[in-house]
């Protein structure tokens, strides 16, 4: 597991289990040999570090909850928890709601950048069998 630029881990194998990790990480490194035209250890190895560095681009999907970092101030941030309802690739952007808000939460299209200042807290594996961006 790695670090990500505040000192935080992303436990995939702790959210996800160790099987559906290693399937994760094996997809996201299929995709970045393919649109990156890397070869497959660079792509393996780029997907492992990303992946467990929490970065949204990679990560960000359906299912998820990120949770704000604790060096955040709420101020600076839409919630403390968000739900993903949607991802789409362009613009590379979530559609989220406050995971505390419950059903009548209202959902908001953000930026995927702003998952920058969160961590993946938990991830509902049935969205994994469905890709996970469109756009």
């Amino acid at each position: 597991m790695s670090t990500d630029d505040h000192g935080h881990t992303v436990p995939l194998d702790l959210i996800l289990g160790p099987h559906l990790a290693a399937t994760l990480i094996r997809r996201i490194a299929t995709g970045l040999q393919r649109d990156d035209l890397l070869p497959e250890p660079v792509a393996l190895r780029l997907a492992c570090e990303r992946a467990t560095d929490g970065d949204p681009l990679v990560l960000a999907a359906p299912g998820q909850i990120w949770e704000l970092r604790p060096e955040v101030a709420i101020d600076d941030a839409p919630a403390r928890r968000l739900a993903v309802h949607l991802r789409l690739s362009e613009p590379p952007c979530v559609y989220v709601s406050d995971a505390d808000a419950g059903d009548d939460a209202e959902i908001d299209e953000l930026l995927l950048e702003v998952l920058d200042l969160y961590t993946l807290a938990s991830w509902d594996t049935r969205f994994l069998v469905a890709p996970t961006a469109i756009g």
